[in-house]
């Protein structure tokens, strides 16, 4: 036995100087392969994103070819986004499937409570206005009395550039506005009819109280899908820029909200007040209050322009009237600047008025006047967002980056040395 032993031991050296080769060639391909994988993070993270954006781009032209289809749920979700306070309020005392019932209830009991006790006053009170609207005979008086002072007092060698200036002005306005008519009222009328004729548009009508339903009970179900399909090591920044959006936009359509109802109450309790001292402007109550509040919605131009009609009837009653009128619209809107804005929306936009006004007109030649309305807190959202990027390129982690932005005053770039990883 022992004359055998040697040899076993020979037989099992040379067994694994045979196996040597091989496994070294095994180690050499392994390390080419993590080689070839360490050399090359920017071809395998472009090939990621362009991936990322041919899927985002399919879904994209999917979702614009059938938009006309889309646009109930398009309204679900917004209704969905708007209800979501309401139901988590419920939720805390009550099934969440009771809870949507209750807010489903309260919504339709408010809606025929404005068409009972709301429209037909509305209604009566415009019509009313229009009555008092001046007639064409006495806008032709009036413009005849202004173009007489004209011819009176104004050199005949200036009135005739004067004369083809404006007559070229309102040549071209006719054109335009001839234009912009047609074109506007033939595609709008095609739309509507369009979507009047689709079936799946009324049977998505039909069915959103129940879409909506199943969005708002199967909220958790949603956060659980997303952070499925969201890589683990990106779920935190992920959710981080999406409550970064939410907060903005969130806080900015329900304090608008708030804000319209507040002006548009406001301005209605100053009207009666001052049909109390005697001016006679309670007829008007209710239209003056509503356009007081909807063009609340208008950033910075808002109450401007909801302040012109009031005025212009306040002064065709009588120049006190117009000058009380105007008083209180200035009123409405110190209290609105100065306690209302800063208590109700508070920091969830802070765009300066400046930035803001450009801001409006660019995403109005772009997107009409969903644009206008939008403006402000598309940019505010942009802001920080850039901001939660330029953090989190600094090496701060996901939590501090968005601790930072949510803070709202603290400045974008630090203001003493940061080291990486490090908290500012």
């Amino acid at each position: 036995m022992r004359a055998v032993e040697p040899q076993e031991e020979l037989q099992e050296e040379a067994i694994e100087a045979s196996a040597m080769p091989d496994k070294a060639g095994m180690t050499e391909t392994d390390q080419s392969a993590r080689t070839t994988r360490a050399t090359n993070p920017l071809l395998r993270l472009i090939a990621r994103w362009s991936l990322v954006a041919l899927a985002l781009y399919i879904i994209g032209s999917v979702l614009w070819s059938t938009r006309p289809v889309l646009i109930p749920f398009v309204i679900g979700l917004v209704l969905a986004y708007l209800m979501a306070p309401a139901v988590d309020f419920f939720d805390r005392w009550m099934p969440r499937w009771l809870a949507i019932l209750a807010v489903y209830a309260l919504g339709f009991l408010g809606i025929a409570a404005t068409f009972a006790l709301i429209i037909p006053p509305l209604i009566e009170q415009v019509a009313r206005l229009i009555r008092q609207l001046p007639s064409f005979s006495e806008v032709q008086m009036f413009v005849d009395s202004v173009v007489k002072q004209y011819r009176d007092q104004v050199p005949p060698s200036l009135q005739q550039p004067i004369e083809d200036s404006l007559a070229n002005l309102l040549r071209s306005l006719q054109n335009n506005i001839d234009t912009y008519l047609q074109r506007g009222g033939a595609f709008l009328l095609n739309q509507l009819i369009q979507l009047l004729n689709t079936v799946t548009f009324i049977l998505g009508f039909i069915s959103l109280p129940i879409w909506l339903f199943y969005v708002l009970y199967d909220k958790q179900q949603g956060r659980v899908f997303f952070n499925q399909l969201v890589h683990p090591r990106a779920r935190a920044d992920f959710w981080n820029v999406w409550e970064i959006i939410n907060n903005v936009l969130g806080g900015y359509i329900r304090g608008q909200i708030i804000l319209c109802v507040t002006v548009g109450l406001a301005v209605g309790i100053g009207l009666v007040g001052l049909e109390m001292l005697g001016f006679p402007l309670g007829d008007y109550v209710l239209v003056l209050a509503l356009i007081a509040g909807v063009t609340e919605f208008i950033p910075v131009l808002g109450p401007t322009i909801g302040a012109i009609p009031g005025v212009i009837l306040g002064f065709g009653i009588s120049p006190t009237a117009g000058f009380a009128v105007l008083a209180l619209y200035i009123a409405v809107q110190q209290l609105e600047n100065s306690l209302l804005v800063p208590r109700i929306i508070g920091d969830s936009v802070g765009v300066h008025p400046a930035v803001l006004t450009v801001a409006m007109i660019v995403m109005g030649t772009l997107f009409g006047l969903l644009g206008i309305l939008l403006a402000a807190p598309a940019v505010a959202t942009t802001r920080d967002l850039f901001k939660y990027a330029y953090l989190r390129l600094e090496g701060h982690s996901p939590e501090e980056s968005h601790r930072r932005v949510a803070e709202r005053h603290a400045p974008l770039l630090p203001q003493h040395p940061v080291k990486r990883g490090s908290d500012a």
